[in-house]
């Protein structure tokens, strides 16, 4: 077995147009996986980390936050079945340790499968970046 990865870009045209924000908050997309076994998917985002310069604790939960966003996230293959439960992006952000460990676990097996990403932002921030998936494909041999 071999390791392969895709990337599926999201948003990407933010970074070269003045599009409106509102119009990038919410929408999908769809791209195939290559055959082999799905293990893990990460998002890396091409937007710098924000400072809302907000203060914290008890004057933070009296203040309407402003360019705080919650991004939820579906994976859905062809036929509609979840790939995962729906979460946060922060679900899908390389944690601590190794490269391998980093990934948000998927199990299945891809026969050059359809693979949707749906997203909703709660806030006034889209999401713009990659999804990259981690596939153990078979060696051509």
């Amino acid at each position: 077995m071999k390791k392969i990865y895709k990337r599926i870009k999201i948003n990407k045209d933010l970074l070269k147009t003045n599009l409106p924000p509102e119009e990038l908050l919410q929408n999908e997309v769809s791209d195939t996986i290559p055959t082999g076994k799905v293990i893990g998917v990460y998002f890396i985002s091409y937007m710098p980390p924000m400072d809302t310069g907000m203060p914290t604790g008890e004057t933070m939960s009296r203040l309407v936050p402003f360019g705080i966003s919650q991004t939820d996230i579906t994976l859905k293959d062809s036929r509609g079945h979840l790939l995962t439960e729906t979460t946060d992006i922060k679900d899908y952000e390389h944690k601590s340790g190794g490269y391998n460990e980093g990934f948000k676990e998927l199990d299945f097996e891809s026969k050059n499968e359809r693979v949707t990403i749906s997203w909703e932002t709660l806030g006034s921030r889209p999401i713009c970046g990659e999804f990259i998936f981690e596939i153990e494909a078979p060696n051509p041999c």
